[in-house]
């Protein structure tokens, strides 16, 4: 008798427990493929050795939790500094991403570089590849001296400071006072 009642009872929990049930989970609308972090007014910074290489501050970063993921940015405010820890040249765009190794910057959106040496650049998106210590882009580039020059042309190679820069097309420059500065050997232009 209690073996039978154990087996009805064995036989009536598999057949309650294995029936399909009415309530459905909730399921969000949103999918996400790959995990990630979110931070809000974050820094980063990296340092080679005990000097400050960049910085780069942000409202939001975004930031897949895998090693080969890159870090998407918006705003951007980046800082690069020099080998002793001055302040070379601070950039601001509306976005950005970094590589996961963050040796690779790309920023887009209202690009605006100042350099130490006064110098202004402007552009819609711009890459830094620093093993390479070179900045390129391929939309049109506006860059003014700090003399007033103003140059403009599509696509930029650049040295990471900006002291050597060449545009691959359509490039066109306006010079203030070039007479003058001509006459007067202030410069060489050629």
């Amino acid at each position: 008798m209690i073996k039978k009642i154990t087996l009805l009872f064995i036989a009536l929990l598999i057949v309650t427990g294995c029936t399909p049930k009415k309530d459905t989970l909730p399921v969000a609308s949103d999918t996400i493929s790959t995990p990630y972090q979110e931070m809000s007014s974050s820094t980063l910074c990296f340092y080679n050795k005990q000097y400050i290489q960049w910085k780069l501050e942000s409202q939001y970063m975004r930031k897949p939790l895998t090693d080969t993921g890159n870090i998407l940015v918006a705003p951007v405010k980046l800082t690069l500094y020099d080998s002793v820890g001055n302040i070379r040249t601070k950039v601001f765009s509306d976005s950005g991403i970094t590589s996961p190794a963050m040796d690779n910057f790309t920023v887009w959106g209202d690009v605006l570089i100042l350099t130490k040496d006064s110098m202004t650049v402007r552009s819609q998106k711009l890459w830094w590849k620093k093993k390479e210590q070179r900045v390129e882009s391929n939309t049109y580039v506006q860059i003014k001296t700090k003399k007033g020059d103003i140059l403009r042309g599509k696509g930029l190679t650049a040295v990471e400071d900006f002291s050597r820069f060449s545009f691959k097309s359509d490039v066109k420059g306006v010079f203030p006072d070039f007479k003058r500065r001509v006459e007067s050997n202030e410069e060489s232009f050629f």
